[in-house]
């Protein structure tokens, strides 16, 4: 001690800071390499009697964790969700559909199923989902929309989900890559969904397995496609009316590689002669489906002879939209919106907000503790009432 007084003042001071220094660089590198433990962010968890809604905080419950955003996105559905089996559904428009006596899912098939969108457009413009500024509601393109409503359909439902960015031909229309990218998923999935991004869920709630079950969808159906408007120009070479690509159903099967591979080939005009039309004619794809793929394929079977190989779905159910409805197709399940594709945003804000909505009433105003209600009361000037119990 005797010594640290003998030394210059200076020094001395040196000699004090020193080990504050020392501490606050190894607290400086501790927190730099992430060494340090930090707080634990808060969790929420999702289910179970200790439950009062779709969240609650972690409490040693061992229930599962929401560890992401599609966990979130599930669970504020789940109240929602139509199961699979419900005998019945109402739509929108009020009509009530029944399921068959027989069904063909009683089980949900989860990541078996793949919803797919495909384009080959950058989408990097401001709203885009591509963009360097992530989009807000206000700016969000029409594509945008449709994109992220088949995202937050295939989490609600627990599917898996994929975005193709597609390559460019160069002898024919961008609209092909669907028929060859839905093929490929097949190789890896049960069951492909593609849409159109215009195309989109009018009731996400409702799952495909319950649709399957509705359209009896079952193992034998190798696709299905709604049917287009019952009018010019939406007629094949036979004068029948088409079917339309922007939703299409595939279950994997060999026989399905080999229907999508003669689809795929036939502007090549290998099986379908006079089918090189449709390279860069609309409607492209599903003119050339419609006036020959579903009249020969798999060696000669036709949508007549085999009609449980390809299913054509309802126009009303599957295709259309409301500003439509008077050419049939209202688009009780699938909305498509080949003539107002602006209205995809429209869609996609009423989906969340049918969801979001009762929630937030039930979360607001259908809980304890919340409302106070004083309606028995009658007040006499400035007086303080007790405190009624809340409702």
């Amino acid at each position: 001690m005797a010594a640290f007084h003998n030394l210059p003042q200076a020094w001395r001071r040196v000699v004090f800071l020193l080990p504050v220094l020392v501490i606050t660089l190894i607290l400086a590198t501790g927190l730099y390499n992430g060494t340090i433990p930090k707080p634990p962010i808060p969790k929420v968890v999702f289910g179970g009697d200790h439950s009062t809604g779709p969240f609650h905080q972690q409490c040693g419950t061992g229930l599962p964790l929401l560890d992401s955003f599609p966990d979130v996105i599930r669970a504020l559905w789940a109240p929602l969700v139509l199961p699979i089996t419900a005998p019945k559904f109402t739509t929108i428009d009020g009509e009530e559909k029944q399921l068959p006596d027989k069904l063909v899912h009683t089980t949900p098939l989860g990541k078996r199923i793949c919803i797919m969108d495909i384009d080959n457009r950058d989408f990097t413009g401001d709203g885009a989902i591509f963009a360097d500024q992530l989009p807000t509601a206000d700016n969000l393109e029409a594509p945008a929309a449709g994109f992220v409503s088949h995202y937050m359909y295939a989490m609600i439902h627990g599917y898996s989900y994929k975005f193709i960015r597609a390559p460019k031909y160069a002898d024919r229309a961008p609209h092909w890559s669907k028929v060859i990218f839905t093929k490929e998923l097949l190789k890896e999935y049960d069951l492909v969904v593609m849409l159109d991004y215009d195309a989109m869920f009018t009731t996400p709630e409702v799952p495909i397995e319950w649709l399957l079950n509705y359209w009896n969808i079952g193992p034998e159906t190798l696709v299905a496609m709604a049917e287009d408007p019952n009018g010019e120009p939406n007629f094949d070479s036979r004068h029948r009316v088409n079917i339309n690509s922007g939703f299409i159903i595939a279950q994997a099967s060999e026989k399905t590689q080999r229907l999508f591979k003669d689809w795929a080939e036939c502007p090549e005009e290998t099986r379908y002669p006079g089918c090189a039309v449709w390279k860069d004619k609309p409607f492209h794809e599903q003119s050339a489906f419609s006036s020959f793929v579903r009249y020969d394929f798999l060696d000669g079977y036709s949508i007549d002879t085999h009609p449980q190989y390809i299913r054509m779905l309802p126009c009303k159910e599957a295709n259309g939209y409301p500003e439509v409805a008077g050419c049939g197709c209202l688009g009780q399940f699938v909305r498509h919106y080949w003539g107002k594709k602006g209205l995809t945003n429209r869609e996609f804000t009423h989906n969340v907000m049918a969801a979001m909505t009762p929630l937030l009433v039930q979360s607001a105003y259908k809980q304890s503790g919340i409302v106070v209600d004083y309606r028995d009361k009658m007040l006499n000037g400035s007086e303080v009432l007790d405190k009624p119990p809340s409702v």
